[in-house]
C-alpha cells in the first residue's frame, strides 16, 4: 500500500500539481503589474477547484475577473483586455498551444503568461507563432522567485529571442502590506502584499521595445501605371509627372524601413487591385492577401479593401478630382443682362415710361397751338419712335417744339447717355469675364462643359462604382454615353483639352498640375477650378490583414510625419495648384459665342421684320379695300 500511496503521488506531481500559494500571489503580481483593465482566462489548466477559487478570490481583491472560457469571435476592444494563462507542467498543454497558435491566439491583443518549471518545458514554443506582436510572457520557476521572460520570433521559423521582463519574489511575511517603489540599477522595484517585482523594462510599450527586426527582409509593392523606367528612379526625383504617388509612398516607407533595421525588397505590379469578374484580386491586394507583400503604395479607401487589408497611415497626400478652366461668362450666362441689376433696370424702365407719359401730355398741348413738318403730332406713335431713338442712341427727326417737352427729351437723353456709357464699359469686361457658376457637380452636368478622365484604372473603377444618382447620371451623359466612345484619355491629352477650355479632365492631381505648370502660360493658369467627384479622404499605405509589423510600421510613421521628414519628401515631389502670377495682359479676339445672344436678337429682328411688313402690306390693302367699298357705297346713296 505505500509503495502504491508514493506512486499515486509521484503520478500528481508529474502532472504538475505543484500549484502553490507562490504561484497565486506572482499571477496577481503580473497582471497589476501595468495597472491595466484585466480579466485573466484559464482555459486549459490542471488544478484542482480549489487552487481555481483561491487564485479567483486573490483576483478578486485586486478588481480583476477570471473564467476558463477561450472565446474567439470577440471585439478586438475587449480582447485587449485579457491574460491567457496557461501552466507548462500540466500534460496536454504542448497541444494545447498549438492549436491556440493555429487559430491565432498568439497574434495581438491577445497577452499570455505560461507558467514553467523546467528548461524542457519550453520546447514547444518554437512551434507557435509568436511574432513581434505577440505578448507572450514566460514565468520560469528558480526556487522561490520567478523571472518573466519575453520570447518573440521574427518570423515563423526564425530563433527565439528572449528577454527577462521582471523579476518576482515573494515578500518578506513579517512586512507591511503598504505598496512600496523604488528605483536602482536602472529597474523599478514594485512590491506589495502578492511579492516584490523589479521591473526591467525601458518602456511599456511593446513595440518600441521590438523595433529591431535585425535584418529581416520586409517587401513592399509597388504600382507602376506610367512607365517602366520608374524602377529606376525611385527616390532620385526624375520624371517626377510619372508614378509620383509612387514615388512619395516609397521614400516615406523606405525611411521607416531603416528605423527598423530590416532589409528593403521591391514588388512591382500595374495596378491597386480590383476584383476582376471571377471574384479574384489582383495587384497590390492580391499580393497582399497572399502575404506576397508586407505594405504598398496609397491606396484609395473602400469597403471590399478594408475587409481584406489594414490601412496603416498617410504617409502622403494627392486628390483625383475635375480639373477645368472656368467657361467665359458669355457662354453660360447673358452678359447683356448682367451689367445692371434688377433694380435698376426697373428704375430705367420707369424713367423711360414717365418720360414717355410727358412727352405724350406736352406733345398734345404742343399740336393745340400749331403744327410744323418736324414736330410731335401728339400720338402715341410719333413718341414711341423719340423713345426708341432715344434708348437706342440714335434721336428722331421729330422732336418737340416747346420749351416743356425739349427740357424733357434733353434730361431723357443725357439719363440714358450716362447709363449707356456705364453699360458699355461693363460689356467690355464681362466678355472676358470668367464665370463662378460651375462650382458643383450639379452645375457641371448642366453647364456646357465637356468630360473626360485619365485612362486609369482607378478611375474606370470609381465611375462605375458610384451609383449615386447624380454622379451615374453624370457617367452615363458625359463620360460614357451609351453608343459612343467613353472620354477615356492620357495624361498628356487630358491637359491639352483642358487648355482649350470647356472641358474637365478628372485626373490625379499632383501629375496633372505638373504638366500644366510646365506647358500652360500665365494667363491659362489664372482660371483652373477643381470640383471633387469621388469625395473620398486621403489614401492610406495599406498592409497585411493583422500583420505583426502593423504597430511598428505605424509607430515610425508618426515619428516621420511628426518630424518634419514627410512634409519636405512631399514638398520636393508634390506640385500644387499653379498660381496666377498676377494679372497677363493678352489679346483675345471677341468669338461668335461671346456674341451669342446680340446675334440672336439681330436674328430675330431679321424674322420680324418681313412678317410685321406683311402685316402692314396686309394692313394697307384692307384699309384701300375698305375706302373704296365705303366710296362706292357713297355713290349708289347719291343716286
Amino acid at each position: 500500500m505505500k509503495i502504491l500511496f508514493l506512486f499515486v503521488i509521484v503520478y500528481y506531481l508529474s502532472l504538475g500539481k505543484a500549484f502553490d500559494d507562490n504561484d497565486i500571489n506572482m499571477i496577481v503580481s503580473f497582471v497589476t503589474l501595468d495597472d491595466r483593465a484585466t480579466a485573466v482566462l484559464t482555459p486549459y489548466v490542471c488544478w484542482s477547484a480549489y487552487e481555481l477559487t483561491n487564485l479567483a478570490k486573490s483576483l478578486r481583491d485586486t478588481g480583476i475577473s477570471i473564467a476558463a472560457s477561450l472565446q474567439p469571435n470577440r471585439p478586438e476592444l475587449f480582447l485587449q483586455n485579457l491574460v491567457i494563462v496557461a501552466d507548462l507542467r500540466c500534460r496536454g498543454t504542448d497541444d494545447f498551444l498549438i492549436k491556440a497558435s493555429d487559430e491565432g491566439f498568439f497574434k495581438s491583443p491577445y497577452r499570455w503568461l505560461l507558467i514553467s518549471q523546467d528548461q524542457t518545458e519550453l520546447n514547444v514554443l518554437d512551434q507557435l507563432a509568436m511574432l513581434v506582436d505577440s505578448d507572450v510572457i514566460i514565468a520560469q520557476r528558480r526556487g522561490e522567485d520567478y523571472q518573466y521572460v519575453e520570447v518573440y520570433k521574427i518570423i515563423e521559423n526564425s530563433q527565439l529571442i528572449y528577454s527577462t521582463r521582471a523579476l518576482w519574489r515573494p515578500i518578506d511575511k513579517r512586512s507591511n502590506n503598504t505598496a512600496i517603489i523604488t528605483y536602482y540599477n536602472k529597474s523599478k522595484a514594485v512590491a506589495n502584499k502578492y511579492g516584490v517585482v523589479e521591473d526591467y523594462r525601458k518602456s511599456k510599450i511593446l513595440s518600441t521595445r521590438r523595433m529591431d527586426i535585425r535584418r529581416h527582409t520586409l517587401t513592399m509593392v509597388n504600382v507602376i501605371t506610367d512607365s517602366n523606367d520608374t524602377r529606376k528612379h525611385m527616390d532620385d526625383r526624375l520624371n517626377l509627372h510619372q508614378d509620383s504617388i509612387t514615388k512619395m509612398s516609397y521614400m516615406v516607407v523606405k525611411i521607416c524601413f531603416e528605423m527598423m533595421n530590416s532589409t528593403e525588397k521591391l514588388i512591382f505590379t500595374n495596378t491597386w487591385g480590383y476584383v476582376d469578374k471571377n471574384g479574384s484580386w489582383n495587384g497590390i491586394i492580391e499580393r497582399l492577401i497572399k502575404k506576397e507583400g508586407d505594405i504598398g503604395t496609397l491606396t484609395i479607401f473602400t469597403q471590399e479593401r478594408m475587409k481584406l487589408i489594414d490601412y496603416i497611415a498617410m504617409v502622403g497626400t494627392t486628390a483625383v478630382r475635375f480639373v477645368f478652366r472656368e467657361p467665359p461668362l458669355a457662354y453660360v450666362s447673358n452678359i447683356f443682362a448682367l451689367p445692371f441689376t434688377g433694380a435698376v433696370w426697373l428704375a430705367v424702365l420707369v424713367c423711360v415710361l414717365a418720360c414717355a407719359l410727358f412727352l405724350y401730355i406736352t406733345s398734345k398741348w404742343e399740336a393745340t397751338m400749331g403744327m410744323h413738318p418736324l414736330q410731335l403730332d401728339g400720338s402715341w406713335a410719333d413718341v414711341l419712335i423719340l423713345i426708341i431713338g432715344a434708348v437706342l442712341q440714335q434721336g428722331c427727326t421729330l422732336e418737340p417744339r416747346r420749351a416743356a417737352g425739349r427740357i424733357v427729351t434733353l434730361l431723357l437723353f443725357i439719363a440714358l447717355t450716362i447709363l449707356y456709357a456705364a453699360y458699355s464699359a461693363n460689356i467690355v469686361v464681362l466678355l472676358r469675364a470668367p464665370s463662378s457658376s460651375v462650382r458643383s457637380l450639379q452645375d457641371i452636368l448642366n453647364s456646357p462643359i465637356k468630360l473626360g478622365a485619365s485612362d486609369f484604372s482607378y478611375n474606370r473603377y470609381f465611375f462605375k462604382k458610384l451609383n449615386e444618382p447624380l454622379r451615374k447620371e453624370i457617367y452615363n451623359k458625359k463620360i460614357a454615353p451609351k453608343g459612343k466612345k467613353a472620354n477615356f484619355y492620357t495624361m498628356k491629352e487630358g491637359v491639352e483639352k483642358i487648355r482649350k477650355g470647356l472641358f474637365a479632365f478628372h485626373m490625379e492631381l499632383n501629375p496633372g498640375y505638373r504638366l500644366i505648370q510646365e506647358t500652360y502660360q500665365e494667363d491659362e493658369k489664372c482660371d483652373l477650378v477643381e470640383i471633387d467627384y469621388i469625395n473620398e479622404i486621403d489614401p492610406w499605405v495599406p498592409g497585411q490583414k493583422r500583420s505583426p509589423y502593423k504597430d511598428l510600421f505605424k509607430i515610425n510613421f508618426i515619428k516621420i510625419r511628426e518630424s518634419g521628414i514627410q512634409h519636405c519628401i512631399h514638398q520636393r515631389l508634390h506640385v500644387g495648384k499653379p498660381r496666377c502670377l498676377g494679372t497677363v495682359n493678352t489679346f483675345s479676339s471677341v468669338g461668335i459665342m461671346d456674341m451669342y445672344s446680340a446675334m440672336l436678337a439681330t436674328l430675330y429682328g431679321m424674322f420680324m421684320a418681313p412678317a410685321v411688313l406683311l402685316l402692314e402690306i396686309a394692313y394697307k390693302r384692307l384699309m384701300v379695300a375698305r375706302e373704296k367699298r365705303m366710296q362706292h357705297n357713297n355713290a349708289h346713296l347719291v343716286y
